[in-house]
């Protein structure tokens, strides 16, 4: 590692001698001095000097990412290693529990990817580049490197514009037409070489929340929603087409040398008409090249059908009504050749299973509320009520309710222009909803989400929506997945009470059999741990997966647990396959549904070996995981339960205590951190808050998290949890990490976190807030539960220092004066930003401290 650091350093320091020699020479003092020198030095520099050096630390961090995540991918564990690691261990339905495994990554839009498209196609390149020469001494690889270091060292780093949802959009397109697509295609394949047959569904299913998420985002509204579905349904068939051509000029097979199957030459007679009078003399002795220019014409007709006044007039037989007739030409192909001469054929087939006529499928997500203003105003006029739904008791809701989902189906169209714009906009978004599924697949869009859910009515009250568009109707198929939202330690507690009660009522209990009764809940790891702290959160959220579970069998439901994970640790972040091993038995059972988020995105997928290793540690984790819990009975009565109980409910007094009873505490935060400043930083399209209030529970998890890293202090990720452990220390805490595995988990989470704290930075920061009342009590309960924790994390792990001998303490570490030397640059930014009273130097030093928040998350490789 050392010898590949003094590479990154030669590197930057050639860089700046070549373009700013005296920054070279300040780059190369500050990276070797004392903290005290580092501080002199920065408040000596010119605006412009300063800038330059933020540039030149930001990059170095950059490229010691690519390092760590080239040195990460050399232990690649393959799907078939684990298959083959699984049949040694003697385990069976192996290949059956394979055959039905889903990995649903959903790409999220939460504005966490700190790095503008420019930087993150040069971070593409430039992995690659260090690759080659680390690996094969390529000295063109080298000079490309350089190559691109040189153009961004004269980029503006961020991006300076308000992000739009449809250039979010483009954004993860990016990734997945020069990464994912690529990298799934071939995993599929290789399931299929292990299986030994072809596959008839895909194992990843590829989900989105750009322009469906609408919770608490303005910008996200009915128009955005049908354009995401519409931009992504072409994206993906251009992309078919691509590749089509690209077979058809490579497939020349003549009759003289093959002999096709009758249904493939059948059906090239049945659709002549689409080919030309050109193509039909010149594939008059060559069928495969025949049929692709039939598949080519129907995939040119199908983006027409949404883009013409009269889709009616393309007949049906002149395109593709849905994905899988596409495979069934492409099967009839593959009948014909032998498999040597399919190989491409064969991934054109694992690639339309992947993504199908809709490429990602769209979840729509809303907070409780607007469905609630706008029922509210609809069964107004209808007379259900003469007040406001929400406001009346449980039971009267109930009623209303349930009356309103007997009668028959209203047009609500003839109430559309009695209602606020608000309601118009929820309305119509079932019809879009419904549209999507009837015109571009029925894939393209499902679950409807709905964030903050408290109770029973809250999801009859979606219920009734869906029935008047028709999404819903009883003794048929059900379009809509109505997907209730966990998110708050108390909604955690009360969901099992919650899905009874709709288990309980006839209509609901009707939904769910027209859903063959599966029902989707989302448990949210961001708003509970903002809630409760990093222990408490992770409690919760594992005892409600054991509590549904249990309902499992009494209710006659099956559960598919949707992951709100971000991130970083207290986001639920970190290593998947941890998290998988350790959860509740049966809790994954072939399924895992997951956010992948901001940077996540592109630490995860930037390029396709990235990616590639990515998806194959989610199947084999969900595979494990799987066949372990087949033949693992459950421990009833786990004899550490009411320590972790205990450990808890420490932790989470220890945490309200500070962050929600000290009524100083929010006026310190937003002093102690760059809060002000992240919420000016244009990485996502989305607000800071869900309300326009002074309150945490308001305040977004993602600003709240980036928050406390920026400042060095970390605070969601480990706080409360060094009191807890104080409070527990006449129990056996070391036998309870060596033999239970959740525990064992969230301590080694929170260790990784911990590790990257450096107390001394924040002690820098919380000096802006010493005109705060109390703020010393604040910095003393900080300073006294850093030292609790750092005290037990080591001794739980039985270590003299944390993370004691592993990879991730050294990298860790390596970064540590580098990163330093970006937080001393932004807290003299700031301190210079408060008494600065020119506001056009002003504007330069805010400039100069967003592009320090960005180095920063590049250094601590989080952002929320």
């Amino acid at each position: 590692m050392r010898k590949e650091i003094s590479f990154i350093f030669s590197i930057i320091t050639e860089l700046l001698e070549e373009s700013s020699p005296n920054i070279s020479e300040i780059f190369k003092e500050i990276c070797t001095t004392n903290d005290k020198s580092k501080q002199e030095l920065i408040q000596s520099l010119s605006n412009t000097e300063i800038s330059h050096l933020i540039k030149a630390l930001t990059l170095y961090h950059l490229l010691f990412n690519i390092i760590d995540e080239i040195n990460s991918i050399k232990t690649h564990t393959s799907i078939k290693s684990v298959v083959d690691e699984l049949n040694k261990q003697n385990y069976t339905n192996i290949q059956d529990t394979l055959k039905r495994l889903k990995f649903y990554p959903v790409f999220t839009a939460h504005p966490t990817e700190s790095l503008r498209r420019t930087f993150l196609e040069s971070y593409h390149q430039m992995y690659n580049d260090i690759e080659s020469f680390l690996k094969y001494d390529n000295k063109e690889a080298l000079e490309h490197l350089k190559y691109r270091l040189s153009l961004l060292w004269y980029s503006k780093i961020v991006r300076e514009e308000k992000i739009e949802v449809l250039f979010e959009l483009d954004n993860l397109l990016y990734f997945m037409e020069s990464s994912i697509l690529q990298s799934g295609t071939k995993v599929l394949i290789e399931i299929e070489n292990i299986l030994q047959t072809k596959l008839k569904k895909s194992p990843i299913k590829l989900g989105s929340w750009i322009g469906g998420d609408r919770d608490g985002n303005p910008f996200v509204n009915n128009k955005t929603m049908l354009e995401a579905a519409k931009i992504q349904h072409k994206t993906i068939i251009e992309h078919y087409i691509k590749i089509v051509s690209k077979l058809e000029r490579e497939l020349s097979c003549s009759l003289d040398y093959i002999k096709p199957t009758k249904e493939l030459l059948k059906s090239i007679e049945q659709d002549k008409d689409l080919l030309s009078q050109t193509a039909k003399k010149l594939f008059l002795n060559e069928p495969l090249r025949a049929k692709l220019s039939i598949i080519k014409a129907k995939l040119n007709n199908k983006i027409l059908t949404l883009n013409i006044p009269n889709p009616q007039s393309i007949d049906n037989q002149q395109t593709y009504k849905n994905h899988k007739e596409l495979i069934k030409d492409i099967d009839m192909l593959l009948d014909s050749v032998n498999p040597r001469s399919g190989a491409y054929l064969r991934e054109f087939r694992a690639l339309v299973l992947l993504a199908g006529f809709h490429l990602m499928q769209l979840d729509f997500r809303e907070h409780r509320d607007k469905f609630y203003l706008a029922l509210n105003e609809i069964f107004i006029i209808l007379g259900y009520t003469h007040e406001n739904i929400l406001n009346l008791p449980k039971t009267q809701k109930i009623e209303i309710l349930n009356k309103a989902l007997d009668e028959p189906i209203i047009n609500l169209n003839k109430l559309y222009d009695k209602l606020s714009s608000d309601s118009r906009e929820l309305v119509w978004a079932f019809v879009n909803f419904k549209w999507i599924k009837e015109n571009i697949s029925d894939s393209a869009i499902d679950s409807c989400i709905v964030s903050m859910t408290k109770n029973a009515e809250d999801l009859l009250c979606v219920l009734w929506f869906a029935k008047q568009s028709k999404l819903w109707q009883e003794d048929k198929k059900t379009k809509i997945s109505i997907s209730p939202l966990f998110e708050t330690i108390n909604d955690l507690e009360n969901a099992p009470k919650i899905i009874s009660e709709l288990a309980q009522n006839k209509h609901y209990a009707n939904y769910l059999k027209s859903r063959k009764n599966y029902q989707e809940i989302m448990i949210g790891y961001s708003d509970s741990s903002k809630d409760g702290g990093i222990f408490a959160s992770n409690y919760f959220l594992r005892k409600a997966i054991y509590s549904l579970l249990s309902l499992e069998k009494s209710l006659g439901i099956k559960f598919r647990l949707f992951h709100g994970r971000g991130g970083s640790v207290s986001r639920g972040g970190l290593a998947l396959e941890d998290a998988l091993i350790a959860a509740p038995n049966n809790s994954v059972a072939g399924f895992f549904k997951v956010t992948e988020q901001g940077e996540v995105i592109s630490a995860k997928y930037l390029n396709p070996k990235k990616a590639k290793r990515s998806f194959d540690i989610a199947i084999s984790t969900i595979l494990k995981k799987s066949i372990y819990d087949l033949y693992k009975q459950e421990n009833k009565s786990d004899k550490y339960e009411k320590l972790l109980e205990s450990i808890s409910t420490h932790s989470y007094n220890t945490y309200r205590k500070l962050v929600y009873e000290d009524k100083n505490f929010i006026e310190y935060f937003k002093v102690a951190t760059p809060i002000e400043f992240i919420s000016q930083l244009n990485i996502g399209s989305r607000p800071s808050k869900r309300k326009n209030t002074q309150k945490i529970e308001d305040l977004r998890a993602i600003p709240w998290v980036f928050s406390w890293i920026q400042n060095r202090s970390i605070l969601p990720a480990w706080y409360g949890i060094g009191s807890a452990l104080e409070a527990n220390k006449n129990e056996d805490l070391q036998q309870c990490y060596k033999e239970n595995l959740f525990f064992k988990t969230t301590i080694d989470n929170i260790s990784q976190a911990f590790l990257k704290v450096d107390l001394d930075i924040a002690k820098k920061y919380h000096e802006f807030a010493n005109n705060i009342p109390q703020s010393k009590n604040i910095w003393k309960s900080i300073e006294n539960e850093y030292k609790l924790t750092l005290k037990w994390l080591c001794f739980i792990r039985g270590e003299k220092s944390l993370l004691q001998n592993t990879q991730a303490r050294e990298s860790i570490l390596q970064r540590k004066e580098f990163l330093k030397n970006l937080s001393f640059c932004q807290i003299y930014l700031i301190e210079s930003y408060k008494i600065q009273k020119n506001s056009k130097t002003k504007k330069i030093i805010l400039s100069q401290i967003i592009t320090t928040i960005v180095g920063i998350a590049q250094g601590i490789r989080n952002t929320g």
